[in-house]
């Protein structure tokens, strides 16, 4: 093979290339992309301040609601079967939805058995209409 054939073909191949390595940086921007959209939608936290007073993970539906206050919604999610050394346990699944108004986020709190077990904060919260 000729110097000027190989040169010529090897042109071709890294133009192609580039091309491919261009479309594949491309598809990976656009999946980073959506990928941080989804995460931002609803962050996890640990723990949720209302009106001074701090909720964590663990805490009981009843300390939740003396702290806080009635939430604006509340859903029943489901059951959960827990296998004990007497048979099997159920535990309840609810969510728990708290709206503090424009200047603060819409926070989504997830109960299993009564307790407190994830906090989840997701877009800005909108005005209260009565």
């Amino acid at each position: 093979m000729s110097g000027k054939k190989f040169r010529r073909l090897a042109k071709i191949g890294s133009a192609r290339l580039r091309r491919s390595f261009g479309a594949l940086l491309a598809v990976s921007i656009a999946f980073g992309a959506l990928g941080a959209v989804s995460a931002k939608a609803q962050d996890s936290v640990f723990a949720l301040r209302c009106a001074g007073r701090l909720v964590r993970i663990g805490d009981l539906k009843v300390d939740v609601l003396a702290k806080c206050g009635p939430p604006l919604y509340e859903q029943y999610v489901g059951e959960r079967k827990i296998r004990t050394p007497r048979g099997y346990d159920k535990k309840i699944l609810e969510e728990w939805i708290y709206n503090f108004g424009p200047t603060d986020f819409i926070h989504i709190l997830r109960f299993e058995g009564g307790r407190l077990t994830e906090i989840l904060r997701g877009e800005r919260g909108y005005p209260n209409v009565d």
